[in-house]
Formats: C-alpha cells, structure tokens, sequence
C-alpha cells in the first residue's frame, strides 16, 4: 500500500513539474485536448467532481466556524436528541461507567448500518448493568443534526442514505455510500486541520458533555467514561478528548476500531487508546501516510511519545479489512477460529470495558535488583514475624493502627471497589478482635479526600521505558501493569512484586465493611520499638545482650534481654547499609539507641531498624545563636566531616530565640515542624558508582517532625516522618510518606548507616502553625503535605505509565518544590481573595502579624524558586503530566529547568530553602 501512494505522489510531482516547464506544457495541452474530443462527456464529469470536490473541502469548515460564531443561536443546545440509550437503567443503579460510541464516515442520521446495529444491540447486552452504553451521536456535525435534516442539499442526502441503507453493497448503495463517505471524510480533515480543528473538536466535546449529562451524569463526580470510535469516530473521540477531560474531570480512555487518527491528537490526556486494526485495512493505513506527525521521524509528535510512553495499546484483527463486507462488523465473514468478523470485534471492546482483556504476558526477566536480594533474607519478610506478639512492658507500639497492605487479585477489585486488603497487626484495646483478620481498608467519603483520590487515580500501562528500566534491576510496579484506575492504595500495595508494605494508619474509621482513613498511610519498618544500650556479642551469632532504660533511674539499669541483630544483606556492589560490628562501642551508645522490630517466630526480639536516642530527643549537642552565625553554620560547617566524623551524629540549634530554654529549645508536645531532607554518596573504600565522580546530586526531600513524649524515656522527641518523592530503584523504595524507621532507620533498607544525612527542622509559626477563625482553619504546612501527597502518588504509578525518572527540570528537588510553590500560590490566593478571612485574622491576637510574615515569605520564596521572576508553567497549573525523560520536550525541559535552576540540586534546594 505504501509502494503504491508512493507512486501516486511520485506522478502527481512529475505532473506538476511537466505544468511549469514550458517546453513540456504544450504536449501536455495537446494530450489533454485529445482526451476531451475522445472522452469529452467523462473528461467534463471528472473535472466537475474535482471542482466540486474542492468547494466541498473549502466549506467543511464553515458548519463548525458557524457554531463558533454563535450563527446558530444557542447551537449544540438545542439539537435533539444528545444521545439516546436503549437499555434502561434501574432506579438507584450507581453508574460505574459511560461508554459513547462515535460511528464511521458512512453514518448520515441517528440510524446505523444493519451491521453497526447489530454490534451495538450486543455490545449493551455484555457489558454490566451498572454500565451506559449511549449511541445516536453524529461525530460529524457540531450540531449533532443529521445530513438528511434542515441542510440545502438534505433532499440529496436523503436519497444518498435511502440507497446506503436499502441496497447496502449494490452498485448504487456503493456509489451513493462513497458520496456519504467523502463529506465525512472532509469532516474528519477538518478535525484534524491545526486551524480548525480545535473550534470543530470543541463543539464535538460539548455535544458528548451534554449527551453525558442528559443521562444523569455529573461532572466532577470522577465516573470513568469510554469513548468507542469507528473509522473517522477515533480522530473526532481523540480531537474531543482534552475538551471533554477538562469538562468532566474525569478520566477518559478510548477504544478505536479501525480509526483514521492524525499524529497531532493530545493522546496523552487519554488514560489509554486502545487500537483496533486488521492486516487487510487499507483506509486505516492512510493515517501513517498522510499525517506527517505519526512519521517516525516525527519523534517529538504526541502520537510517537504517546507510543513510548505505553499509552498505545494495539491489537491485531487478523485478515480484516475497514468497513462492509469483509470489515471489521462483517456478520458473514469468519476468522479461522469459527468467529465472524463482528464477534471478535465485540469480544475486544467488551473485554476491554470490563478489564477482561486477556493480554500477552511480557517478558520482564530482569537482571536482579537490591530489592530481590535483601528478600532472600528471613529477617526481611513478613511472614518472619507471627501477628501474635508476647512483648514485655519495655516495648511499645510504633503506632495504634498498624498492618501490611495486600493488593486484591484482579478479580477482587469489583468486590472491593477501591482500596486493598488489609491484614491487622495492631489496633487500640476496643478493637483487639481484628486483629489477625484481613479486612478492606478504603478511602474515606469525605469530599477532599475523594477529590484527591480521584485526581492520581491513573490507568496503568508499563511503557518500553518503565520495562527496560525493569529489566535492568529496578523495581516498577510491574503487578499493575494493565489495571485500569488503579488509586493511591493500590499504587501503594503493589509498588514491589511481594506484599511486604507495613504501615501505620491515621485517620482510621470502622465500619462493617473495614477501614476507612483519610490520609495515606505510612510506611514503617518494625510494629514495636524499645530503648536499650547495647553490652556485648552473644558469641559470633547475631545476637546481643541489651540492657533497657529503667524507667524510674532514668538509667540503662532496667531488664536485660538477648536480641537479634542480623547481618544485612550487602548489595550489588557489595556495599551494606548498615553493621553490627562493634556497635556497643558506638560513641552513640552511652545515650541509648531505638530499636525496631518484633519477635520472630522463636520469640527472640530482631531489630528491623534503628535510631540514636540522642538524635530525636530535644536536647541539642550544641546552639549557635544568632541568624548570621545560624546561616554560616548551615554554609559551611554542617556537611563538615570534620564537625561530624563517620559515625556519629549531632543535633545543633540554630539562632533560638533569646529566651529560649537551653536543654530543649522554644517547643511544647504537638509543635511541628517542617523538614528539609538532604542526603549524600557513600564514599570511601566501597563507594557506590555515582559518587566516584566529580559531583553527586544526593536527594532532597520535604517532611514533618512532631514533638511528642516518648513513653519509655519520658521526654520531649521527635516523631520524623519524610514525604519522598523518590523513583523507581533497585531498593524497592516507594515515594509515599515514610516513617524514620522506614527511610533512614531500616538497616537493610535505610540510609542512616552508611550515606552523610543533614535534616533541618524549621519551626516558623506563620508557616507550621494554623490560622484559626470561627469558619476556617488554614495552615501551610497542611497544604504542602496535601500537594506532597499528591506528588508522591503520581510518582508511584510515573501517571500511569509506571516508572518515573530524574532529568533536569523533573527530579526529587524540582518535584517537591513544585509542590511547594502550589501552596504558596494557593494561600496567596485564598488570602487576596477573601476578605473576610482577612478581617477576621486581622483581629486575632498575633494571627494579624503571623499572616503578614506568611505573605512576605511566600513572595520571598516565590523569587528563590523562579530568580528569573516567570513562573514555570507547569508550576502554575500543577500539571498532571510528570516530565518522564528529557527526549519529551527536550528545549522546554531544559528551560524549565534553568528557570528555576536553584531546585536542581538538593544541597542548593535545601539552602535556599533555609536561608
């Protein structure tokens, strides 16, 4: 085919050339004359058809411009009908999703083919009765008005479809059926024209929003819709798709049967295109000749990064051809397997509606990462430590709701309907009978957190990138590939290959059917915790002989104990993140350490994690008064291996307040603070491949500390939990909110034992502490934590095309500024906009200056961030599309980035920051 219109585009050159060449115009002339005194009467009808081709090509757009123009009053508005379906629905039946379906180039009235009709009747028929299938849309008039009504030519287009539908594959049926075919065809050009296209698929959107709408759905309830295109259908589905997305708020998938799709479509708003195309399809073929951006020199075009990035998901129709006989609704013709041509056309649409789309496994044998060797220890996995805990009164645990997240087999999710299982480790006193049980654990109904929830919910496809970054050792989400919307617990759940995601929970509500919460869980390492020192080795085993802090002495003269202190596994090149070598003789010792875990199945206490008590209590090693000292410290000293040796770890208060009390600084049980994470390479003898050169990035990340009081010491300390926006690794870590335990006290996991690590907590009432008013509580911090959020989630799935991955304008320290810079516009907003709220803190003792320093920092921050004074755009519209490699976008990536160069590297981030 694609020899043939070579030839085709060949000859029509050679003619054109022949035209301007005056010494080949005159045989040409001569030639042509010829042709008219031989075949006169054909000569003058082809010359007719051309003319009239061309006012008919010039004019396609004038329907869609007149609808733009307000020519015909309220316009798609009062067109009837919007749609129409023809299984009713039953009183009270929740809708779970919407299917549209858009028809090919032969439709000319609310009627369809016989063929169409008939995969339409068995397409409703097999799909749930909690799904609408809506038909009788016109993709091919903004007005949604048939050819046959209310047109200057309607009587000629009644004759047309009169002869298409009565005498379907007659000579005439084919020639009146060809006219039909050819205005659509120009339509669908139109669709796809840079000028005109968007005011034609804009009107095509609101024909579909108010189809949607007539059949009682709501936009911004996050209802999934489909859109089912035929032939042309799919340019118009995928040319309405990011008007309609933007309308409903909704996620939008489409399912193209044979379509004819330009390389211009915003594909990358779908949640997915699934295409449907058989080997003997020549029209669909026109698309990859005609349209330059689905060239495969055409790299940057929204259809090839669509391709890369693994929305495109294609499916071979076998020996099929486009339309009518021998097309993809064939009745008569039959596949090799004893289906006609029709039924394997619904057998894939429906499969796919409904997730059962038997899809050929991949091939992810891999190169084993970190993650696959620290599980073939038995310290590392779940089933090491038997729910049932016999603790002494040394230990306490971490949290009162705890437990490991399980993901739902594919078929439990329409049991579930959002959220995974849960197996309880540990609940308050008045709930101790579920523990031991697995239950449901889900979102709340609160509108906020449903709001959230629907915003990452993403359909999940592993593109090429997300698999050979897997092949290569580095845990994806690989259990979720080809689930459809997939929401923050179950990005959560199935982030690794093995259900071993241990959390606490908050905000817990029980009901009959689990658990509700509303906030995402938080991962940790361990269920119970004590504090001990450590005397010596028990022989050469792993264990040790500790001595707990005696809660009345104050002292480490309390109940002795043996515990496991396992050798942890090193990892692929040989460096291991954590010792047990020596560590009675820890200069961190003497002040006791944290230790995490639970028993294994012979009782024996086995610490999964652990942390300096000296490093979370509030009582500072040293204090720097002063704000000029306090920025000096942070310039120059702090990542000083001279002011820190390998080691050890020191807790410094800077520029405190003059009345500050000495031991633990200006905090009270319940004062947060907010936490600029940074950590380095590991160096020396055994230094990991990056940091061997001449810069290493590190991470940067933001968190919360809260003052708490420790129960077994008694004293002020702090409850450390980071929000990483982390990608993909060969650790397994998963971006989300994670305890100390988890990201820097694990010791296979963790990074405290072996990477340099600067954490600065930074207690500013204007921005940590609530503003409160009879009406409103607003808090800046709460909204950093819920744009982290956010962030973290959308990292986990990499929006649905499983991997996320570091550039120059999207990493660690771009992203979680990004949601910093979200806040800050939000709060600006929310204060300038409201009146009232302003009033109302004005007359609050204090709340009226704090919220002048909120205002003056935010502007302060604001030029820190963007030092060029343009917001990035993306900053400002929060965009839901992460950037994945600097191969999309590559200019506007690398613009972005130097706009707001001081978020590139973390160590910058984390001073600028500060200062």
């Amino acid at each position: 085919m694609k020899q043939r219109m070579g030839l085709i585009l060949l000859g029509l050159l050679a003619l054109a050339v022949s035209v301007l060449i005056p010494v080949l115009r005159e045989p040409l002339l001569l030639g042509y004359l010829g042709l008219k005194k031989t075949f006169g009467f054909l000569v003058d009808l082809l010359g007719i058809s051309l003319i009239a081709f061309l006012v008919g090509a010039f004019l396609a757009p004038l329907e869609a411009l007149g609808w733009w123009a307000g020519w015909y009053g309220e316009g798609v508005e009062e067109a009837e009908p919007t749609g129409f379906v023809e299984r009713p629905v039953r009183d009270g039946q929740p809708i779970v999703r919407y299917i549209v379906y858009l028809d090919g180039i032969g439709q000319a009235t609310y009627r369809y083919l016989p063929d169409v009709e008939e995969f339409l009747d068995r397409l409703e028929a097999s799909l749930p009765r909690d799904m609408i299938l809506i038909r009788g849309i016109l993709p091919y008039s903004v007005l949604n008005l048939p050819l046959t009504e209310d047109r200057p030519f309607s009587w000629l287009w009644r004759i047309a479809d009169s002869f298409q539908v009565s005498r379907y594959g007659s000579l005439v049926g084919t020639l009146t059926s060809f006219l039909i075919n050819l205005r659509n065809v120009l339509i669908v050009t139109v669709s796809a024209d840079g000028r005109y296209g968007p005011i034609y698929n804009r009107g095509m959107a609101q024909v579909i929003h108010d189809s949607l709408v007539d059949h009682d759905y709501k936009p911004g309830s996050g209802v999934p819709v489909t859109l089912v295109g035929f032939s042309g259908g799919g340019q118009i589905a995928l040319g309405a798709l990011p008007f309609l997305k933007r309308s409903l708020q909704a996620s939008i998938e489409v399912i193209s049967i044979a379509g004819v799709i330009s390389g211009s479509v915003r594909i990358l708003q779908a949640e997915h295109l699934y295409h449907l195309v058989g080997d003997r399809d020549p029209v669909e073929r026109l698309g990859p000749i005609f349209f330059p951006r689905r060239w495969k020199w055409a790299f940057l075009s929204n259809w090839n990064r669509a391709k890369r990035v693994g929305k495109i998901s294609f499916f071979c129709l076998g020996p099929v051809g486009h339309s009518g006989a021998g097309g993809a609704m064939d009745t008569q013709k039959t596949l090799p397997d004893g289906r006609t041509h029709l039924q394997q056309t619904l057998d894939l649409v429906s499969q796919i509606i409904t997730d059962e789309i038997p899809l050929p496994e991949d091939d992810l044998s891999r190169q084993p990462s970190n993650y696959d060797r620290y599980w073939a220890a038995d310290f590392n996995r779940p089933e090491h430590y038997p729910i049932e805990q016999d603790l002494s009164e040394n230990y306490r645990p971490i949290a009162p709701w705890m437990g490991r997240l399980i993901l739902p087999r594919p078929e439990q999710r329409s049991i579930l309907r959002g959220g995974v299982w849960f197996e309880v480790h540990h609940t308050p006193e008045e709930f101790q009978d579920l523990v031991g049980k697995t239950i449901a654990l889900r979102w709340s109904g609160d509108p906020q957190i449903q709001r959230y929830v629907r915003l990452v919910t993403r359909n999940v496809f592993l593109n090429d990138q997300a698999k050979y970054s897997s092949r290569q050792g580095n845990v994806h989400p690989t259990r979720l590939d080809r689930w459809r919307q997939v929401d923050p617990l179950e990005s959560l759940a199935g982030a690794r290959p093995n259900d071993d995601v241990i959390v606490l929970l908050r905000g817990v509500t029980v009901m009959e059917s689990g658990l509700r919460i509303d906030r995402e869980p938080v991962q940790i390492t361990g269920r119970y915790y004590g504090l001990v020192t450590f005397r010596s080795r028990v022989g050469s085993s792993d264990q040790f002989r500790v001595v707990h802090l005696n809660q009345k002495t104050r002292q480490f003269d309390g109940d002795e104990e043996t515990v496991r202190l396992p050798r942890v596994v090193s990892d692929k090149d040989g460096i291991s993140n954590s010792s047990n070598q020596e560590i009675e003789r820890s200069p961190l010792n003497s002040s006791g350490w944290f230790i995490y875990g639970a028993q294994d199945r012979g009782g024996l206490f086995t610490v999964q994690a652990i942390a300096p008590r000296a490093l979370l209590r509030l009582q500072p090693d040293a204090i720097v008064p002063g704000r000029i000292p306090a920025y000096r410290y942070l310039k120059r000293e702090s990542w000083n291996p001279s002011e820190v040796p390998k080691g050890t770890a020191k807790s410094v208060l800077l520029n405190p307040p003059p009345t500050t009390p000495q031991r633990t600084g200006n905090w009270e049980v319940g004062d947060r603070a907010l936490i600029l994470h940074t950590y380095g390479g590991i160096g020396g003898r055994k230094a990991e491949p990056p940091a061997k050169g001449p810069v290493y990035f590190g991470h940067f990340a933001y968190g919360v500390a809260r003052v708490v009081r420790e129960p077994l010491s008694d004293e002020l300390c702090w409850d450390i939990r980071y929000y990483q926006v982390y990608t993909q690794n060969t650790d397994g870590l998963i971006a989300g909110v994670l305890h100390w335990s988890r990201f820097l006290g694990d010791r296979q996991f963790g990074w405290a034992g072996v990477r340099p690590t600067c954490d600065l907590l930074i207690k500013l009432d204007a921005f940590t502490e609530p503003f409160l008013t009879p009406d409103q509580r607003l808090c800046a911090l709460d909204g950093l934590l819920r744009h982290l959020s956010i962030m973290t989630a959308r990292y986990r799935t990499g929006d649905g095309t499983g991997g996320t991955y570091v550039g120059v304008a999207n990493n660690c320290a771009q992203d979680s500024n990004q949601a910093l810079y979200a806040t800050i516009r939000a709060l600006q907003f929310t204060v300038s906009a409201n009146f009232d709220l302003r009033e109302a803190l004005s007359q609050e003792p204090g709340q009226g200056d704090r919220l002048k320093q909120l205002i003056k920092l935010g502007q302060s921050l604001k030029r820190q961030l963007l030092p060029f004074g343009a917001a990035r755009a993306d900053w400002q519209r929060n965009s839901e599309v992460l950037g994945l490699s600097l191969e999309d976008d590559p200019f506007e990536n690398l613009f972005r980035g130097l706009i707001s160069w001081r978020t590139i590297f973390p160590r910058v981030a984390s001073d600028t920051i500060a200062h």
